[in-house]
């Protein structure tokens, strides 16, 4: 029977590039800690390492921070690759549909490609081999090789032949139509180097192709000189995952993927020597953020937004909610992508969150209708707890928009109240909006909207618990015994740390909105 200890170990996976260094950064390893933000801000990671004898300073910083700026001369892309489904990918226990599902990895995580199979690439995964469908990776950068042309990894191609293969170094051919492509992977020196997929939107793969059935489509980066390769990165990934083996002493274990990060920040201290290392969801210096923009956006759905914004940061866009407003006519002046989306989402009830190079739209009213938790007081579930009443003294009992056209005097006015609301209550607040609205509906949910943000925080209480990869940001928990905090909470966030104490989750929880 397993002891106590032996039931609660946890491992960290950590991949830097591409890179699997988990075996490396295991002996200096003093914290992992992973927040999963709710709505609005970007999950972030930390990893703080040990550097007594200056290892870490001294002979892995200045590559690392070269290859975080796209200076490294290894062939990086050749080996790394990302992911790109929005729903994650699948690790298999073999390369094929058959094999054991092991896990999944999230959108946009990093792995490095140990080998290839047909159409399924070999990959290290919790210190075993493991397979992915080669068919939805991309490789990390853009990589030019000699002898190459202008067809790199990640262009867009014509096929112009009539044959393809199954493999790269097999002879199995079988016709293929003519048309546009992507190239997914490269196997220089094989047989037929270059893998490619339809760009119409199909499943269809056309599989692995000779140099002279291919034709480039528009401009692509020129080839260095021979036997030189070059790699383009515009980020450094990193990418984590917590694992918890036996924990509960019944031979299971359980996976918290983390998700794929860009390079933030590194400092190094001492003494004693310490380096920490900071990634974050969504780059401060990324134009989602930073690019200030004026423009119009006419007869727009709110997913048509999200989805064109996150084309034009290369980002993937999951839209979780039936809520899709539609706008006659918005403006977007000064304002960066991020702030702008956010102020939208605000307004129509839905919450934002920016993950894995992603942007995710989801309702909150619906996060949260299923309890992942329920916390009794003296349970023994929970570590510490702290409980708050936050702006109970100042919560609104009613909102007003009103909106007055200036084109035809028409006033256009809607109000919500509270659920608990008393007409005849003594000291009623109301909260009053001055905005854009056509109808009373709209006038009306934008209030709903607006009341609803600015009460929810009314209750607020925080847990730390025993490291649980269930408690994530936007599950409900429910709490009873505690009084006046007794009620279903949303996790605003929840945050995964594993050091020399072991593995804790923290949770700050705020009340569910009522309504």
């Amino acid at each position: 029977m397993s002891s106590s200890a032996q039931a609660r170990r946890t491992a960290v996976q950590v991949s830097f590039g591409g890179v699997d260094i988990s075996k490396d950064i295991r002996p200096y390893l003093l914290s992992l800690t992973y927040t999963d933000n709710e709505a609005d801000e970007a999950d972030d990671l930390q990893i703080k390492l040990q550097d007594r004898d200056g290892v870490w300073l001294t002979k892995w910083l200045n590559p690392a921070l070269q290859a975080a700026a796209g200076q490294s001369g290894t062939a990086l892309g050749e080996t790394a690759y990302r992911v790109t489904p929005a729903v994650g990918l699948n690790v298999r226990a073999g390369p094929g549909t058959q094999y054991q599902k092991l896990s999944a990895l999230p959108y946009s995580a990093v792995v490095t490609v140990l080998e290839l199979s047909g159409s399924w690439a070999k990959i290290t995964w919790s210190d075993r081999d493991a397979w992915v469908c080669a068919d939805y990776l991309e490789a990390v950068g853009a990589v030019a090789a000699a002898g190459s042309g202008e067809i790199h990894v990640g262009a867009e191609v014509n096929f112009t032949g009539s044959r393809h293969y199954v493999s790269s170094t097999g002879n199995q051919g079988y016709a293929a139509k003519p048309g546009p492509a992507r190239v997914t992977l490269h196997n220089p020196g094989s047989l037929h180097p270059w893998h490619l997929i339809h760009t119409d939107g199909t499943s269809n793969v056309y599989g692995w192709v000779d140099e002279k059935d291919v034709q480039p489509r528009g401009s692509a980066p020129s080839a260095e000189p021979s036997g030189a390769v070059e790699v383009t990165q515009t980020g450094f990934a990193v990418s984590a995952a917590i694992l918890r083996k036996n924990w509960r002493g019944d031979g299971k274990d359980d996976l918290l993927e983390c998700g794929s990060f860009e390079l933030d920040s590194i400092r190094a201290s001492g003494l004693p020597g310490v380096v920490t290392i900071k990634a974050t969801g969504l780059p401060y210096a990324a134009q989602v953020r930073q690019t200030q923009k004026s423009r119009a956006w006419e007869a727009y759905h709110l997913s048509g937004i999200a989805q064109q914004m996150a084309n034009e940061n290369s980002m993937a866009l999951l839209y979780s909610t039936e809520k899709d407003p539609e706008y006659e006519r918005m403006e977007q002046y000064r304002e960066s992508d991020i702030a702008f989306l956010s102020r939208l989402c605000k307004d129509a009830g839905v919450s934002l969150k920016a993950s894995s190079n992603m942007l995710v739209l989801f309702d909150k009213a619906s996060s949260g209708q299923q309890a992942a938790l329920t916390v009794r007081r003296g349970d023994h579930s929970y570590l510490s707890y702290d409980l708050s009443t936050g702006a109970a003294d100042t919560k609104y009992a009613s909102c007003r928009v009103r909106y007055a056209d200036p084109a035809t005097g028409r006033v256009i006015e809607g109000v919500a109240y509270a659920e608990n609301y008393k007409e005849d209550a003594k000291n009623n607040q109301q909260l009053e909006v001055s905005a854009k609205v056509t109808s009373i509906a709209e006038a009306q949910a934008l209030a709903a909207a607006r009341l609803k943000l600015h009460n929810q925080f009314s209750r607020t209480a925080t847990f730390t618990f025993p490291g649980n990869p269930a408690i994530l940001a936007g599950a409900t928990v429910v709490l009873e015994d505690f009084g006046m905090w007794d009620g279903a909470y949303i996790i605003q966030q929840a945050q995964h740390s594993v050091g020399s104490s072991g593995y804790t989750t923290r949770a700050s929880l705020r009340r569910a909105m009522e309504g």
